[in-house]
Parts: structure tokens; sequence; C-alpha cells
């Protein structure tokens, strides 16, 4: 197979998931969630807004551009549409396969520097009005660079035999992008240049002691399934998607939680969902969107917007996103075949299924709401602070659980 058909060989599989998923963002418009994200982007641009005219005198400027410019800079995403067939039919002719890598690189590369000069356009505004070092398009060039070499430093990762090592590299690279960031914010551009030379001198060493791979066929064909499943599960939180294999992980640091499940049978399905919500990208994504929101609505409420009411209104519509996110659990076992081998208590499916889902949105109801209370309550807010929890738990508590269950019947029904 030669180059040329190689890389049509690219153009046709990317093309082929894009018609396959196109449906999909049509059945997620009629959902209402863009409209959800609509007024988190105006509110969260109404917030930046006042935020640029009115800058705090001790803003952690350098802080702040560290922590929204670093991970986009790390984060080195590559589709490559791989599958498990290829192993049999073009590992042979892994010799011809650069044309179609360099396919996967552009398209990341592009997207990732789009991402990251957006990013840099947001905090520009913000940095001018420090002791700025660094002219625009000087911090421009930089971010290429950085976003470039990163890239780089990706693939590198990818090709390394051992986990540990690959794992160990990655939190390096991450680290030494905040590092890096830190000096070219609040140094001379010639002394972030040479600091930055000597940070890839390092790596090209490190990145060269360990064994590697020529090709890491195994590791893009289980990166590319792990895109495609959080493809799938963030539409099959609006509509039945195909099912693929999911991807648990232990999270011990939350499984504790199973031991306080008792061992009794009305309670099977309690411990299922309970174990499918810890264990399940569903949990991964949920625990990241409450440290995200958190953050968010402490920003809100330092702010004081709107006497309060503002960080209140924000957290109810974030408390939604969750509560979406959180929707898909109900597809959890309803295809699985256990069911129907084993003698689990089908009766208490439903009313197990409400159980965890009630707990779950109180603790992270609670979670999300706490910060922001804590800078409400010592502002003397205290009615926009209690009011959102009282309506968040009324909606948890009595209006969501019986629209969760009329949901339960239509798909009975399907």
């Amino acid at each position: 197979m030669s180059g040329a058909l190689i890389e049509k060989l690219w153009l046709k599989r990317s093309g082929e998931f894009r018609k396959e998923v196109t449906p999909y963002f049509g059945y997620m418009a009629q959902s209402g969630f863009p409209l959800f994200m609509s007024f988190i982007v105006l509110s969260s641009a109404f917030g930046y807004i006042k935020l640029i005219h009115d800058l705090p005198e001790h803003f952690p400027i350098t802080l702040v551009g560290i922590l929204a410019m670093f991970p986009v800079l790390s984060w080195s995403p590559l589709r490559t549409w791989l599958t498990s067939p290829d192993l049999v039919f073009h590992m042979p002719r892994e010799a011809e396969m650069g044309s179609y890598m360099r396919r996967s690189f552009r398209r990341s590369a592009i997207l990732t520097s789009l991402l990251g000069a957006a990013v840099l356009l947001l905090y520009w505004p913000i940095y001018r009005q420090g002791d700025s070092e660094a002219g625009f398009w000087v911090l421009l060039l930089f971010v290429a660079v950085i976003r470039a070499l990163n890239l780089w430093g990706g693939w590198q990762e990818r090709k390394l035999a051992w986990s540990g090592v690959r794992r160990l590299l990655r939190f390096l690279r991450w680290a030494a992008n905040a590092l890096t960031l830190a000096v070219l914010l609040t140094c001379l551009p010639w002394q972030a240049a040479l600091f930055l030379l000597l940070l890839i001198a390092l790596f090209v060493v490190l990145y060269r002691l360990p064994d590697k791979h020529s090709y890491p066929w195994e590791r893009l064909i289980e990166e590319e399934a792990r895109t495609r499943r959080s493809y799938y599960l963030f539409f099959g939180l609006f509509i039945d998607v195909p099912t693929m294999p999911s991807r648990s992980a232990s999270r011990a640091y939350l499984a504790w939680i199973l031991r306080f499940i008792p061992n009794r049978h009305r309670f099977t399905y309690v411990y299922l969902y309970t174990a499918s919500l810890v264990r399940t990208e569903i949990g991964g994504i949920m625990l990241r969107l409450v440290v995200l929101f958190a953050l968010i609505l402490y920003w809100f409420a330092e702010d004081g917007w709107l006497s309060g009411w503002g960080a209140a209104a924000v957290y109810l519509v974030l408390l939604q996103l969750i509560a979406v996110q959180l929707a898909g659990l109900r597809h959890a076992h309803r295809y699985s075949v256990w069911r129907h081998v084993y003698p689990l208590p089908e009766t208490e499916r439903t009313s197990s299924l409400l159980l965890v889902d009630r707990w779950a949105m109180a603790v992270v109801a609670f979670l999300t709401w706490l910060p922001a209370a804590i800078m409400l309550l010592i502002q003397g807010l205290v009615v926009p602070a209690f009011t959102a929890l009282v309506i968040a738990y009324v909606q948890v508590l009595f209006i969501r659980p019986g629209r969760l269950r009329r949901k339960l019947v239509d798909d009975d029904e399907e």
C-alpha cells in the first residue's frame, strides 16, 4: 500500500466518523444542552468583562495565566482512527505509515494551536495590566513553540514500553510546562528562551533513556477507542447509542463507599449502580466537573456579583449540567445479560437507581455549593447562599426523581 493510499485511508476514516456522529449533535441540540452552555458562556463573559475593567490590586495575574494556559499547552490528543484489525492488515506496512501519521499530527497541531491562541487572547487583557515583560506576539511565539514541543513529547511518551515510565515523564512534562509559563510571565523573554532551551535538552536526554517501540500500535488503538468511548458516553446522555466496552478504574478514594452497602439481595442493584458510578467514566467526568464548577462558583461568589444572587443562579445552572452527566447512569446494566441469568431483584432496579441518583446528586450539590457559600457568608450574603441550596435540594429530592422515573418508563417502552 503506497503512501497516497494510506493517506486516503486516513481521510476515509475521518469522514466516516464525522458522518457517524453528526446525527447525534442534532439530538443533543434538541435536548436544551446548548441553551445551558450559552448561559454559562454569557455569564462567564459578563463576569470576565467586569473583572478586566476592575482588576483587584493584588490579583494573581501570573498564577491565573499558568492555570489557564498550561493544561491547554500540555494536552496532546492524537486521533489516528486505528482499530484492532489494523494490527493484522496494516502492521506489516508500518514503514509506510509516515504519511498517515502526518495527517494525525497536522490535525492535532492545528486544533490545539487554535485553542492555545484563544486562551492567550482571553488572558492578554489581564496580563497587560501587570508588570508584563513580553508583548503579545512574543507570547504567541512562545505558545506556538511550547505547543509544538508538547506534541513531540506526547508522541515520544506514546512510544515508551513501560506504563509507569510513561506516566512519570508525562507528569514531568506537564510540570515543566507550568514552570516555563511561570518564567515566561515573570522574566524577560531572552531569559524564558534560555530556560526553555535547557528544558528541551533535558527532555531529549530523558526520552532517549527508556525502552521504546518504533510504532506504538496498541497504545494508539487504545487511545482511539477511549476517545470514541468518550464521544458515545456524552451522546448517550441524550439518546441511545451503539454500546461500546466500558472502561473502569479502581478509584480507591471512592471505592470505600461500596463497603457501606448492606450485603442483601434487595440491595443488589444499589451496589451495581454505585459501583458503576464510582468506577466508570461517568464518575470520572462528575469528579472533574465538581472541581471545575466549585472553582468557578468560588470566583463568582468572591466577586459578590448581583449581591450574591448571580453566584446562586450560576450554581443552579451548573448543577443541571452535572445532573445531565449523571443521567447517563440509567443506561448502565440496561442491556446486561446477567440480569436474566442471575436471580436479580428486577422490581428493585428503578428504585435502586433513584436512590443512588438521589444520594449522588445530594453530595455533589453540597460539595459544589460549599466553596461559594463560604465566600458569600464571609460577605454577609446569607440569603442567596442558603436559598440556592434549598432550591437545589428541592429539585434533587422531589423534582428530579419523578423526571428520572418517567425517562426509565419511556426507555422500557422503547
